[in-house]
């Protein structure tokens, strides 16, 4: 043990010799003024001083660790700019839609019944209502967001080593980064959409009903909340708790993501039926736990698809450029 720590220390200090300027000094800086800001708005909390911990630690762990900082940046950053909307979401969001919304759902996608035609999410709140449906969905949507890490580490990790179906293990290590990016674009662009099109989701609906918007009210977990009496727990009480945006169910990012890995999976060639069946519950998840309208999940699917062909497209472009610019 102590003979490999100083040749762990000579390893390091050869890594860091190698590193550019703003390599080295990018990170710390950008920790620093992040979390200078925050102290500043009076919203620093203990989850950012251990979110840039990680950073740090991993821009700075050496040669062993930059393979994970490639992988997490993205999903840190998206995770930077989404806790940063609640500080200008009021100051910058435009006409809340609600009425206009409801109507749109229930002349497209309306049930007929014995009460007049009902949105999907109202037919499923009176007719649908199942423990096990609860709990299965209640799965996926609690873990939308690590389903969606755990498929693109696959592609990174593991197929970056061993290759996949018509990619070398070099192919896909120089591909499978790519996913994070599309993931990271396709929040901005959800994140975006919430201010210029804001949107009160169905369960706003049941509780605050229609006409002006209420400004006060506060984020539900809305059907959710029954997988968390199923368990005894407060999972989904306590996510939706911290949500920064109660007007922001266009487009729906819970049916984005899984889409998102259905693209990648079909491009690498591996997960494909998982994936698939992961977009497929979180299409009726969304729909069955009232946080969703049909029209914010074929929103979100379009998102998916726009942001995996268009970073494609974006590396594609980089790879034919003349100077030979990063693949």
């Amino acid at each position: 043990m102590n003979r490999a720590f100083p040749q762990k220390m000579r390893e390091w200090s050869r890594w860091w010799s190698g590193l550019s300027w703003s390599r080295r000094y990018f990170p710390v800086i950008a920790v620093a003024a992040y979390l200078v800001v925050l102290s500043l708005l009076k919203a620093l909390g203990t989850d950012h001083l251990l979110m840039m911990a990680l950073v740090l630690v991993l821009s700075y762990g050496g040669k062993r660790l930059e393979p994970l900082l490639v992988f997490m940046l993205p999903f840190i950053l998206t995770l930077v700019v989404y806790d940063s909307q609640r500080h200008y979401s009021d100051l910058i969001r435009g006409q809340i839609h609600i009425d206009d919304l409801y109507d749109l759902e229930k002349s497209v996608f309306g049930i007929p019944t014995a009460r007049g035609v009902l949105t999907p999410n109202e037919w499923c709140e009176l007719s649908a209502i199942h423990p096990a449906l609860d709990l299965l969905f209640g799965f996926f949507y609690l873990f939308f967001y690590p389903l969606y890490m755990a498929v693109a580490a696959y592609f990174f990790f593991w197929l970056g080593r061993k290759g996949a179906a018509g990619y070398s293990a070099a192919e896909m290590a120089r591909l499978a980064p790519r996913m994070g990016w599309a993931f990271f674009w396709l929040n901005v662009a959800g994140y975006s959409t919430y201010f210029w099109f804001p949107a009160a989701p169905p369960w706003y609906v049941s509780i605050y009903g229609l006409g002006p918007a209420n400004m006060s009210a506060v984020p539900s977990a809305a059907g959710c909340l029954r997988f968390d009496q199923l368990l005894g727990v407060s999972l989904f009480s306590g996510m939706y708790g911290k949500s920064a945006d109660v007007f922001g169910a266009i487009p729906s990012l819970h049916v984005a993501y899984p889409l998102l890995a259905v693209y990648f999976a079909f491009r690498f060639g591996a997960l494909r039926v998982f994936s698939v069946l992961f977009y497929l519950i979180m299409c009726m998840a969304a729909v069955y736990f009232n946080h969703h309208y049909i029209i914010d999940v074929v929103w979100g699917s379009v998102y998916a698809l726009v942001a995996g062909v268009g970073v494609e497209c974006f590396y594609g472009w980089r790879a034919r450029r003349p100077s030979g610019g990063a693949k």
